[in-house]
């Protein structure tokens, strides 16, 4: 049977008030439990009434913005550049020379060449199929048998 926690325990959790593993409990228990995510949502309700509020959103939005900028750019400065050889412009360049190169040098047209050697070859190897085979000694045979029968009709 599923358990279900109070109010004040939701509280408490919205408070930030319990230790990190009943955080854990608590958050997989709101996965599972429909009731409990109700008490949730009302104890966040309940919290935010509590909160002060913001009198210039506008401003408090601009700080925060500017914030998140400064941090960005502190990252970035703390990231070193890749070298040339290891972006993907410079792997693509090189792709594409050894393209051209091979091109130029006929690497392709001998490897065509090749396939149609092998395509030929297939082609000669290959027998007519035993069915056609069947069939055109059925008509020879056919054909022998109305031959004596009209000899047979002239005699």
């Amino acid at each position: 049977m599923t358990t279900h926690y109070s109010r004040d325990h939701w509280m408490k959790y919205v408070k930030d008030e319990l230790n990190e593993t009943e955080r854990i409990v608590l958050e997989d228990h709101l996965y599972t439990c429909d009731q409990c995510l109700e008490l949730y949502i009302d104890a966040v309700d309940k919290q935010e009434e509590i909160l002060p509020s913001i009198s210039d959103e506008a401003a408090f939005m601009n700080d925060i913005m500017k914030k998140i900028s400064n941090d960005m750019v502190i990252e970035n400065v703390g990231e070193k550049k890749r070298p040339f050889y290891q972006s993907s412009i410079f792997h693509y360049a090189i792709a594409a020379s050894l393209t051209l190169l091979l091109m130029s040098a006929g690497f392709f047209q001998s490897i065509i060449k090749h396939t149609e050697t092998i395509q030929k070859a297939e082609l000669s190897v290959k027998q007519e199929p035993k069915s056609g085979g069947l069939v055109d000694k059925t008509f020879a045979w056919m054909d022998s048998f109305e031959g004596n029968k009209k000899e047979d009709f002239k005699k």
